[in-house]
């Protein structure tokens, strides 16, 4: 079993990733394992789940606050970090 490996970055994907990296205040390796942790998923017996493992983590622990105490929240509010994540994507592509 190997115990890891090297993913080569072309001059572009290495630009962009130090500056995430530098906007996030971290270095870049540890802002792009802490990338791909979020984009892995749980191993299971048929594979990578097709879900981000922190999407899965927060979906289980808004179903557990939800069991705990009954409470729901309108879908605009639960869509309003989605809503400003692409517009703030739209504005960047249109610059």
């Amino acid at each position: 079993m190997a115990d890891g490996f090297d993913i080569h970055l072309n001059a572009d994907q290495a630009r962009r990733l130090k500056a995430a990296a530098e906007a996030a205040g971290v270095e870049p390796t540890a802002y792009a394992l802490k990338a791909l942790e979020g984009v892995i998923g749980d191993i299971s017996i048929t594979g990578v789940s097709e879900y981000p493992a922190a999407w899965v983590a927060e979906d289980a622990e808004r179903w557990a606050e939800y069991e705990r105490t009954g409470v729901t929240i309108p879908l605009e509010d639960a869509l309003a970090a989605f809503d400003a994540a692409l517009d703030e994507k739209l504005r960047a592509k249109a610059r």
